[in-house]
């Protein structure tokens, strides 16, 4: 009995002492803030939809792959912010992004009307990090 108690007790440090732990060392979260004027906007399908590229360098190919990326907009010069995508005065916005920066769109509710050049506002861009 002894002998069985002895190896599965020394069985058992094996296999702890065989185990090995990793731990990533993840950043914390990131915020950018960028301005984007009215003339910032470019046009596509004959007005249908404004899109602006927002260079970005922080918006790493580690983000890009393993973490999320979350954008708010402000009408009303930091206030309030409004996650997008968002419908805001019967504009629809959204975004999509890669490595080194992203790109917002506005188009109205709907998708298939033209709109007028979106105004003046700021884009809270919130990098989240994970592993």
């Amino acid at each position: 009995m002894k002998k069985i108690l002895f190896l599965l007790v020394i069985g058992g440090a094996l296999f702890t002492a065989s185990c090995t732990k990793r731990y990533d060392v993840v950043q914390p979260n990131q915020t950018v803030y960028a301005d984007i004027k009215t003339t910032d906007w470019g046009t596509a399908n004959g007005g249908i939809t404004d899109t602006v590229l927002i260079n970005t360098p922080q918006i790493t190919s580690y983000i890009r792959d393993n973490g999320l990326v979350a954008v708010a907009l402000t009408f009303d010069g930091g206030t309030t912010y409004e996650p997008i995508p968002y419908v805001y005065d019967n504009v629809n916005y959204s975004f999509i992004y890669g490595k080194g920066g992203l790109e917002l769109y506005a188009q109205s509710a709907d998708g298939t009307q033209v709109i007028t050049t979106p105004p003046a506002l700021t884009a809270k861009i919130t990098l989240v990090p994970a592993n």
